[in-house]
């Protein structure tokens, strides 16, 4: 038995659940249409502005290399707090926290080639995609 050290939010897009680690998520707010961002890099949604905070929102589908037409078009929006500023990842729907296990399993990922996948965890009979979009968030100009 693995036991938990630290947490994890749950959500959905394009038909899988992902799991990613509490400790950067800011909030979680209900779908807000971005205002766009004129020559903004590929998949950055726009930006929104959360209590004087300006939030880049990027999509989701573009971050996990999904196929947008598979997605709900509206959802939430996780917004992540790190040193680079405030970002915001645009998901169908967040269902819960739940316990991130010490060990994640790293194999069988070879079908998905992304530098934001970090493993996969079983809870229930459901399995979760561990993700980390922190580094991915860093990068950007």
């Amino acid at each position: 038995m693995t036991q938990a050290v630290e947490k994890g939010i749950c959500f959905r897009l394009g038909g899988e659940r992902y799991i990613h680690p509490l400790s950067s998520v800011k909030e979680v707010l209900s779908y807000q249409s971005p205002a766009p961002v004129p020559g903004a890099g590929l998949g950055v949604e726009g930006i929104i502005d959360v209590r004087g905070h300006m939030v880049t929102v990027l999509y989701g589908t573009h971050l996990l290399n999904l196929n947008p037409d598979e997605c709900e078009e509206e959802g939430h929006i996780i917004v992540l707090d790190l040193p680079a500023g405030y970002f915001g990842i645009r998901v169908e729907g967040v269902e819960r926290v739940m316990d991130l296990p010490e060990n994640n399993d790293d194999h069988g990922l070879e079908y998905r080639d992304n530098g934001c996948i970090q493993g996969t965890i079983q809870h229930d009979d459901e399995l979760y995609i561990l993700v980390e979009f922190n580094d991915y968030c860093s990068a950007l100009d």
